[in-house]
């Protein structure tokens, strides 16, 4: 399976400007591995529905990634399981991962910024996001939460809106904070 990996240098990933609130400018700096859930609950794609639940209950987590031997093949969040087994009344306890898993998956590197990470949650409105080395090795996991523990109230707000799929789209991560750093900016 293909995984999507972000890096400064991808061309899709954005750079934010250089000034941002004075209280986080320490913060969009720090790396991901900073952050994330390292060595996180893994199964592979024939594992039930009622398996892949009761890996982020007994993990108090909301992702668990799909692993085929050393390979990340995609993810399963408490949300896959909700909207696309159980509101559609399939059988979850005896459906595989693979089918409700998101793939191809997109990933990032323990070295990129926090910035980066909310930059590529916020393209793929996605809140989860595994985190694989060079050597393509699942090292952790990143979550929105993650992130937020190190926002303000109005910074995690604003990640949680344009990370949404529900609702119009609406301006980039980093139009909004600008905007909103002009206002606190003298």
């Amino acid at each position: 399976m293909p995984i999507t990996r972000w890096r400064l240098s991808h061309p899709r990933v954005l750079r934010t400007a250089a000034f941002v609130w004075p209280q986080t400018h320490l913060l969009l700096m720090m790396k991901v591995r900073d952050a994330m859930t390292p060595d996180p609950a893994t199964c592979d794609a024939t594992t039930t529905l009622r398996l892949v639940a009761m890996l982020m209950l007994d993990h108090d987590c909301a992702a668990v990634p799909i692993v085929s031997g050393e390979e990340v093949v995609g993810i399963v969040t408490d949300r896959d399981i909700a909207c696309r087994a159980v509101a559609r009344g399939w059988n979850a306890a005896e459906l595989p991962a693979s089918a409700v898993m998101t793939s191809p998956l997109v990933a990032i590197d323990p070295d990129e910024t926090f910035d980066d990470a909310i930059q590529v949650m916020t393209e793929n409105h996605v809140h989860h996001l595994p985190v694989i080395d060079d050597d393509g090795r699942l090292v952790g996991i990143v979550a929105q939460s993650d992130l937020g523990r190190r926002m303000t109230n109005s910074e995690l707000g604003l990640l949680a809106r344009q990370t949404s799929i529900r609702g119009p789209r609406r301006s980039s991560w980093t139009r909004a904070r600008n905007e909103m750093t002009e206002e606190v900016v003298p």
